[in-house]
């Protein structure tokens, strides 16, 4: 008997021994993940999430009964406040190819054959002959995608962003017909002829143009005429009254975003109307080619901006924001009725009974919601400073004054956040396993630490939902009053896995503006190796082609000693906002 228990007492104790690191572990990582945030250092201002104004509006059934509910679902839910309208080039031409498509008088191969196709309207391009121009397509987005946007951010009390996007893939065309606009001059007058329309007809000014989307995948076009047709369209909208803001180059490779770049910045003038310098992810993708970008960007006091890319997700849109220095960001379209998602579209219609259409949220668009939805146009990017690369964050104030802290988690755990100003903090998480979930709001005092978990790998964003009434009008961040913490509603009885905001100094009120930091150029970040292949194609790159052809912690409690408990592992409590 003696002799069991001696065994079972040494079975006992070796067990003990192996336990113990399993079970402290979880606690040492939970107290050694720290986030910290110092907004005295800034980084670029957000001017908006982005999409491709297409919806289906004439590929898909059911149109008219799902039109509402996405665009609601878009601008109040997702927080699309960008709109990129496209403008063909075949829209200069003695007929109009896109109405008789729509009519039923051709099919689409052939509509597709002749849509970039250009008839010059004159031989003078200072004079616009009205009859050669041709504006049902644009006409189109404009009424049923573009306006019934604009009208839904602006109930929003934000400015929404035209963006109007020349495109020109001439590969599509009869090697016969003709193609006019890699004449600056003639290019300059379709731009002026353009702007003169959306005026007339809407009283729309586009808030940027883009000179031309994919310019490696139209072999008429390079760098240095790109920086030509800005200077060309410059001096024409200036003598019309118009403001120019380009953007360029809108390239699909990485790599040549920055070639293209140089090439059009030596043109003179051409540098003092870009507003952003925009790329596409399709290829040459590398850190080193987007710092090479973030380098020009700086340089040239330009945006960065990443405007297409099929496929991408939060992954890249934090690494965009990071590294990049984004200041707007698309994946590629609003919506359309694809079978599958592909990620080319935030929303898929199902039109399999035109009767009743469903919208469903793209799985990627799940997590981008993390980011777009709590960081609105003209919020200010912070330093925010992790000591664990498992969770990176990235800090965002809002014009607002509210913080808004999201952080790229590559796997479940918890972390601290010191340096948030008091006030009422909501946390909503999404992983691949669960989306929209919330955790319980947490009123937070001042000089107190936030700690907060995620169960999977994934996105968790904390933001501000309400804060104190400043005592003085705030230079960068609200001036928080020093008032008491405020109880909510909680159940902690019985609680696992608890998490704790402990008290800490007091945070001062940020004061300092830094500009963005000026990357220290080199030879082999500016000028990165040409990457061996072939000329591009126009794969599924193609934008507005690619959709148009359907074939082919659970409670808060105040604590007498400033402590305040809180659980994330009771889903009884989790809820959903709408």
């Amino acid at each position: 008997m003696f002799f069991f228990n001696m065994k079972a007492l040494r079975f006992l104790i070796i067990a003990s021994l192996l336990l113990i690191p399993l079970a402290t572990s979880k606690l040492v990582l939970a107290q050694s993940v720290t986030i910290s945030l110092d907004p005295s250092i800034t980084y670029q201002t957000i001017t908006g999430w982005s999409a491709t104004a297409q919806a289906g509006e004439t590929e898909c059934s059911g149109y008219d009964l799902y039109q509402n509910d996405l665009f609601n679902m878009a601008a109040d839910d997702l927080g699309i406040s960008r709109l990129h309208v496209s403008i063909r080039s075949g829209v200069e031409n003695t007929r109009d190819y896109y109405a008789e498509f729509l009519a039923g008088q051709m099919d689409y191969d052939t509509y597709r054959s002749l849509r970039f196709w250009t008839v010059n309207d004159n031989e003078d391009p200072y004079t616009i002959n009205w009859d050669g121009y041709h504006f049902a397509f644009i006409d189109t987005v404009i009424e049923k995608v573009y306006l019934p946007m604009k009208q839904r951010v602006e109930a929003n009390g934000e400015k929404p962003f035209l963006n109007v996007t020349y495109t020109a893939f001439t590969r599509q065309i009869d090697p016969s017909l003709s193609y006019i606009h890699d004449d600056p001059q003639e290019y300059a007058e379709f731009v002026l002829a353009t702007y003169l329309h959306l005026q007339e007809k809407y009283g729309l000014v586009p808030d940027a143009w883009e000179i031309l989307l994919e310019p490696d995948n139209v072999p008429q076009w390079n760098g240095s005429l790109i920086g030509k047709a800005i200077v060309a369209s410059a001096q024409r909208l200036q003598e019309h009254g118009f403001t120019p803001v380009f953007a360029a180059p809108s390239t699909t490779s990485m790599q040549n975003a920055s070639l293209y770049f140089d090439a059009m910045v030596s043109v003179p003038g051409a540098v003092d109307y870009v507003r952003d310098l925009v790329y596409h992810r399709y290829r040459d993708v590398s850190v080193a080619n987007l710092r090479a970008i973030a380098d020009r960007a700086a340089r040239y006091n330009v945006n960065s901006a990443m405007l297409e890319h099929i496929g991408s997700g939060y992954q890249d849109l934090h690494e965009d924001l990071k590294i990049g220095m984004n200041t707007s960001w698309q994946q590629f379209a609003l919506a359309f009725c694809d079978k599958a998602d592909k990620g080319r579209t935030y929303y898929l219609i199902d039109d399999s009974n035109p009767a009743i259409p469903k919208l469903n949220i793209g799985s990627r668009t799940k997590l981008l919601r993390q980011y777009f939805k709590f960081i609105r146009p003209g919020a200010v990017r912070f330093e925010a400073r992790s000591d664990n690369v498992i969770f990176d964050p990235l800090a965002f104030v809002n014009p607002n004054g509210g913080y808004v802290l999201v952080v790229n988690a590559q796997s479940g755990g918890s972390f601290v956040v010191r340096d948030l100003p008091e006030g009422i903090y909501g946390i909503k998480y999404s992983t691949p396993k669960e989306y929209d979930m919330n955790l319980p709001d947490i009123s937070l005092a001042a000089g107190q630490v936030m700690q907060a978990e995620i169960p999977y790998q994934g996105v968790i964003t904390i933001y501000l939902k309400s804060a104190p009434t400043p005592t003085s009008t705030p230079s960068f961040t609200p001036t928080i009053a020093n008032t008491a913490t405020q109880a909510l509603p909680s159940a902690i009885s019985n609680v696992q896995q608890a998490a704790v905001i402990q008290a800490s100094p007091a945070i001062p009120t940020p004061t300092k503006h830094n500009k963005p930091p000026q990357l220290a150029p080199t030879q082999s970040n500016l000028l990165p190796k040409a990457t061996a292949g072939g000329n591009p194609t126009d794969q599924a790159s193609i934008a507005g082609e690619k959709l148009a052809d359907r074939r082919n912690p659970i409670g808060c409690l105040p604590i007498s000693t400033g402590i305040v408990v809180l659980s994330s592992s009771l889903a009884i409590f989790r809820r959903r906002e709408h």
